[in-house]
């Protein structure tokens, strides 16, 4: 399992819903869906900063990943990623983050970019990530189940659930908790996912999938 799976993921299938008139934490979601849906990056900014919501998140799941280690090892016993230790592992991911962040930014360049699928993976991996990322987020449905605000501060209760394709039984159903924040001109931003360390155990199991399926 590497790590800049566990942001990739996370943004394939949160940004679904949303909707709205007012500036609101939901509109402010839904524009991002539709940015996404438009592969619009200008749009997009506008709502999150997809590379800060990378490194964020790949630092916030390392301290997950890192805190469960012995777990992990336990049940995925043939992953050299958890045949070491919890050190070996927060060394690792900080030793190799700006080369997995630099891989992702690279996804996210060829899916605004609209590049096409390459036959084979080896041949273009960043744009066979990003077709790939866009089959996960249509095979997935989002409804938002509460919002809660206080003052500048929101959290979306997101309720995520995959279709009945492979890729959407894949994703099964997640609950997500997502924090945003409304600048000095009133617009809302999406911030951080809340409850990274309730999700994280799904996530790895997803992302060995993935590992042993396709490295």
């Amino acid at each position: 399992m590497k790590n800049f799976f566990v942001p990739l993921i996370l943004s394939a299938v949160i940004f679904l819903t949303g909707c709205g008139q007012e500036d609101t934490p939901e509109a402010a979601l839904n524009d991002i869906q539709l940015a996404l849906a438009e592969r619009d990056s200008t749009k997009l900014a506008a709502r999150a900063d997809l590379d800060e919501f990378f490194a964020e998140t790949y630092d916030a799941a390392t301290v997950e990943l890192a805190k469960h280690y012995d777990a992990y090892q336990a049940k995925y016993p043939d992953d050299p990623y958890f045949q070491h230790s919890a050190e070996f592992l927060t060394d690792y991911n900080a030793e190799h983050k700006e080369l997995h962040l630099n891989f992702l930014r690279g996804v996210k360049d060829s899916f605004f970019a609209k590049m096409p699928e390459p036959v084979a993976p080896e041949d273009n991996p960043t744009a066979y990530v990003a077709n790939e990322f866009e089959k996960i987020r249509a095979a997935t449905n989002a409804t938002v189940k509460e919002t809660r605000i206080d003052d500048d501060r929101a959290t979306i209760v997101l309720d995520v659930q995959g279709d009945n394709s492979l890729r959407g039984q894949f994703i099964g159903r997640l609950t997500f908790e997502l924090a945003f924040r409304r600048d000095a001109e009133n617009r809302w931003h999406f911030a951080a996912i809340e409850n990274l360390d309730e999700l994280t155990p799904a996530l790895v199991d997803k992302a060995e999938v993935i590992w042993i399926n396709f490295f």
